[in-house]
């Protein structure tokens, strides 16, 4: 269990990180491109990899619909995004 800890946590932080240095070419207004959003967008990205990645210890379908699930709520990142710019327009 160590092992699968180890490399999930790994995925995520990886992706974290990876997130923290795309901000700048994220479909955000440029007031709200920040190292947080890109790092938000990164862990929720990651989080599904690792996920998926664990899936597959049930098959591939499950790891499909468990990483597909996860994917599912990065839009809802940039849109909140986008609502607090209007509002803080």
């Amino acid at each position: 269990m160590f092992t699968f800890g180890l490399i999930d946590n790994a995925i995520l932080l990886l992706c974290l990180v990876a997130g923290t240095e795309i901000q700048d070419y994220l479909p955000v207004p440029r007031r709200f491109r920040c190292k947080a959003v890109g790092a938000a967008l990164g862990a929720l990205v990651g989080n599904a990899i690792s996920d998926g990645v664990a899936g597959l210890t049930q098959g591939l379908y499950p790891a499909m619909m468990v990483t597909a699930g996860c994917l599912v709520v990065v839009p809802a990142l940039f849109l909140t995004v986008r609502r607090l710019a209007a509002v803080n327009a």
